[in-house]
């Protein structure tokens, strides 16, 4: 009876084998063809033959072609495309600024493309994306290192936030960023107040705590500074798990874990 329910078993094994190898290598196929090189923005290539070829004047047609450059890393042709859409369709300057500034790091131009879409309607801090122009027109001046007009676009976007909705419907990074600038100010006791409010906003986040270190340092409070890097390492760990490559907090404020580290260690060498 044994030998029987072998006999039987042995296809099935061998099916099961063999299946798991079909599917080890369809798996390895996969994982190749991600690893390679994309020569088109998404899907880009089929809609170029489709219709961008004959480029039919639309703000979304340029948009997507800028974008396919940017993506093909033909910067030349990328900020081409880029002023043509803004020229046709100055809506775009806020969504182009953006592009300076996160993509390119042309930071004359992103607050040229920042100030014109604010222009537009000078009578409100306009939204691009999800942030006050004027933020973005902050972390520009921040890039250049003008730390004093970036602490002025920061206050104006946030306090335009804060005026309409208060001060828990605004995005925490933007503390982040305005404190970042405040410390660089020689400014702590201003930064740890911003980074409060980022914390109540968000008190999970690696980000904050680190920063909120920072500015403890600056105020000679080392024992609640090592705390708050303390915090920053355990809740970057907890969220390792759910990080992809170099996934970012916040891409304008990025932190290493070896930064953590760091400051933990300077700390502990202090306290010998």
């Amino acid at each position: 009876m044994k030998r029987l329910c072998y006999l039987y078993l042995f296809p099935i094994s061998v099916m099961a084998q063999q299946n798991g190898e079909r599917l080890l290598n369809a798996f390895a196929s996969e994982l190749a063809g991600n690893r390679s090189a994309q020569k088109q923005f998404f899907f880009a290539e089929r809609r170029e033959k489709a219709r961008m070829d004959t480029l039919s004047a639309t703000a979304d047609n340029y948009r997507y072609r800028a974008l396919n450059y940017l993506w093909r890393r033909d910067y030349e042709q990328a900020v081409v495309w880029l002023e043509k859409t803004c020229a046709l369709y100055p809506k775009e300057h806020g969504f182009v600024g953006e592009l300076y500034l996160s993509e390119l790091h042309d930071y004359p131009r992103a607050l040229a493309h920042f100030d014109a879409y604010d222009a537009l309607t000078p009578a409100f801090n306009d939204m691009i994306s999800n942030s006050p122009v004027s933020y973005l027109r902050g972390l520009t001046y921040r890039s250049l290192g003008n730390h004093a007009k970036a602490l002025e676009q920061f206050s104006t976007g946030i306090d335009s936030l804060v005026a309409k909705h208060g001060t828990e419907w605004v995005n925490y990074r933007h503390y982040v960023s305005r404190a970042v600038s405040y410390m660089a100010m020689q400014q702590p006791d201003k930064a740890l107040l911003d980074l409060d409010h980022a914390a109540k906003n968000f008190n999970r986040s690696a980000l904050v705590h680190y920063q909120r270190g920072r500015a403890l340092l600056q105020l000679n409070r080392t024992s609640e500074a090592q705390t708050a890097f303390q915090d920053a390492s355990f809740f970057y760990k907890a969220f390792r798990a759910q990080r992809t490559g170099d996934y970012q907090e916040d891409v304008f404020n990025p932190i290493y874990e070896p930064e953590i580290d760091s400051a933990l260690a300077n700390l502990k060498t202090q306290s010998r």
